[in-house]
């Protein structure tokens, strides 16, 4: 895969796709709201939101990538 193509912008086509990018997300802000819940120390959540929004973003790129790879678009 081209470097520049981790970062194209390719919109949501399929409905397994989608799907998987929901449940990802739901996951996400479980976890989130957990986070949230049971730190008080405020940079610790921090820093471990952050972690969590790189590990989205990584997971739904991979999500990305499967579908290209398969439709035979990379």
């Amino acid at each position: 895969m081209k470097v520049e193509d981790y970062f194209r912008y390719y919109p949501t086509q399929s409905s397994d796709r989608k799907r998987k990018h929901e449940r990802i997300q739901s996951l996400c802000i479980e976890f989130a709201q957990a986070i949230d819940a049971e730190i008080d120390d405020e940079e610790c959540k921090r820093m471990a939101l952050f972690a969590l929004q790189q590990c989205r973003m990584f997971a739904n790129q991979g999500i990305t990538i499967d579908e290209m790879r398969k439709d035979g678009k990379v």
